[in-house]
């Protein structure tokens, strides 16, 4: 999708504030202060996903559909870790 949009994969922030520009949907009641806390946490969280993909940690997606196909039977799995 970021391709798409002219980005490369790891380019979060700038995708990030492209989303920002758009409107909320109709449907959302938070305050517009509200939305910009939330913004700000989400721009600090993919800057953090951002370094982490830039320091090679990654989760193998594998581990992550078994990890969530586990949730809720007695035999859940541990969240899986990220690793270089």
């Amino acid at each position: 999708m970021l391709e798409s949009l002219g980005q490369a994969p790891g380019d979060g922030a700038l995708w990030h504030a492209v989303a920002m520009d758009k409107p909320d949907p109709p449907e959302t009641n938070e305050t517009e202060a509200e939305r910009q806390r939330r913004l700000a946490w989400e721009c600090e969280r993919i800057a953090e996903a951002d370094a982490d993909l830039a320091a090679g940690l990654i989760i193998d997606a594998a581990e992550i559909d078994a990890w969530i196909d586990s949730i809720g039977p007695d035999h859940e799995l541990p969240p899986p870790q990220a690793r270089r």
